[in-house]
């Protein structure tokens, strides 16, 4: 699921009725609104009097309208006809104009007046301290709600036939015959403790699960007798259940197990929110890494030769914290931000971007800005890790010798001690207009004689290390 924090507003796009006054480059205007644009969520950004200024493709397919037919438009006239609706949309519209978030599920109609399931969530737009829109997004849930209501319908029998009984309750012998059986697990199972008493405890265990469970079980002590485990299971209807067991051994004065006691509890709709939870992280993710290559193929657009740098630097980031242990997480952070590092470059112009000689100390200056540029073009990017910061840091020194605000030392961030290696690294392995590429081994004595100056000496290490085992840009 998607988060926004309060953002500080930014016009990307004319919108109607707004006195608002802004002087962006085509590029920057373009890129946004691209992202605008093919975001697969309806955003809409309304007025405090909740006039719509505009919507994105998504949302006009979503309700059914032309974009044209909503600009302008009261937003909840067009899709929260119902009065009770109209009421919470208002309440939620001006809680927005005092500067709170809101998200919440409800119902909303289409043009043709299909009435459909949304979940819905607004983030207030400020303009130096003053909230002066409302960035909204909708999302069709309807087919979740669908099939949450057929989990409640199942729910409800499943409730109907345990009644008032929660838990499970089955006892053992060590030779695994069933000793006793609540009524609360023969409803569950749908057996009869005449069926069930004398049985082998064996057979009622998954097979999947049975060699790991009997494992566990004989392994229990008096100093630890009890274990926890989660199975999922197959009811004789062919309902498929998740149970957590609380499996314990009851043992005798001279430590022998005379008894198990397994204790058990539905779990199912936990099951289920876990999976819907990992579904919507991998599709926040999917969205993220699309969001960060639209931004890199902007780039190449602009300057094949820093895009190739930008891929080049990503592929070196990924090798060296393979090679440091960095966790998968961090790593992915680490990749998105190389891949876009030099983003800021894109309001460089391009005479100076690509001149072939050396800069003018004015044109060096204007180079300079694009790690803070950058992070400005990022920052109403809800990342998971400081992609921002980072951007902002690639250039800084150890020793406090970089730019833009010489941090140095740990004043700056552990990714970006690694990157700033693989920035200096690639540049100087690659061919630029104004000078041919290094040799490698070059190359490297530079990256090792400013290690615990220049760059951090574990990232140098890591560098060396990765080359060393052969690695090698894929150009």
């Amino acid at each position: 699921m998607l988060y926004c924090s309060p953002c500080e507003y930014t016009p990307l796009f004319p919108r109607r009725n707004s006195s608002m006054q802004f002087d962006l480059s085509p590029n920057y205007v373009i890129l946004f609104e691209r992202l605008f644009d093919n975001s697969p969520e309806g955003v809409v950004i309304q007025g405090l009097d909740g006039v719509v200024y505009t919507a994105n493709r998504a949302f006009c397919e979503m309700f059914g309208y032309t974009l044209e037919e909503v600009v302008g438009k009261d937003l909840d006239s067009l899709v929260a006809v119902d009065e009770n609706l109209r009421s919470e949309a208002s309440r939620r519209t001006r809680s927005a104009a005092m500067g709170e978030q809101f998200m919440f599920e409800s119902i909303r109609q289409k043009k043709d007046g299909t009435k459909f399931h949304v979940l819905a969530f607004g983030v207030p737009i400020t303009s130096e301290g003053e909230v002066v829109a409302i960035y909204g997004m909708y999302r069709d849930i309807s087919d979740r709600k669908m099939a949450e209501e057929a989990l409640q319908r199942s729910e409800e029998r499943y409730r109907a036939i345990v009644q008032q009984q929660q838990e499970v309750i089955v006892r053992y012998s060590p030779d695994w015959s069933i000793t006793f059986a609540n009524d609360a697990y023969c409803r569950y199972y749908q057996t009869t403790p005449e069926e069930i008493l004398g049985s082998p405890m064996t057979t009622r265990i998954p097979e999947k699960y049975r060699k790991k469970t009997l494992e566990r079980l004989t392994n229990l002590t008096p100093e630890s007798p009890t274990v926890i485990s989660e199975e999922e299971t197959i009811l004789p209807s062919g309902e498929i259940c998740w149970q957590q067991w609380f499996d314990t051994a009851l043992f005798d004065s001279e430590g022998n197990i005379v008894e198990y006691q397994s204790v058990g509890r539905d779990i199912t709709e936990r099951k289920q929110m876990e999976e819907s939870l990992r579904v919507s992280s991998d599709r926040l993710e999917r969205v993220l890494d699309e969001t960060v290559r639209v931004l890199a193929g902007t780039m190449r657009i602009r300057d094949v030769y820093t895009a190739d740098h930008q891929e080049g630097v990503a592929q070196l980031v990924r090798a060296m914290g393979e090679e440091m242990g960095l966790p998968e997480d961090v790593l992915k952070g680490l990749w998105m931000a190389a891949l876009i590092h030099d983003i800021g470059k894109l309001h460089i112009p391009g005479e100076i971007l690509n001149k072939p000689t050396t800069l003018t100390p004015l044109e060096y200056e204007i180079v300079k800005r694009h790690p803070e540029v950058g992070a400005e073009t990022l920052r109403g990017i809800s990342f998971p890790w400081p992609i921002a910061q980072i951007i902002s840091q690639h250039h800084e020194r150890m020793d406090g010798s970089g730019y833009p605000r010489g941090l140095r030392g740990r004043q700056i961030l552990p990714e970006v001690r690694i990157l700033s290696v693989a920035d200096v690294m690639e540049a100087m392995c690659s061919h630029r207009p104004f000078r041919p590429a290094y040799p490698l081994e070059a190359a490297l004595e530079t990256i090792r004689s400013g290690a615990g100056t220049l760059f951090d000496e574990k990232a140098v290490d890591a560098c060396l290390k990765v080359f060393e085992k052969g690695f090698g840009f894929a150009r």
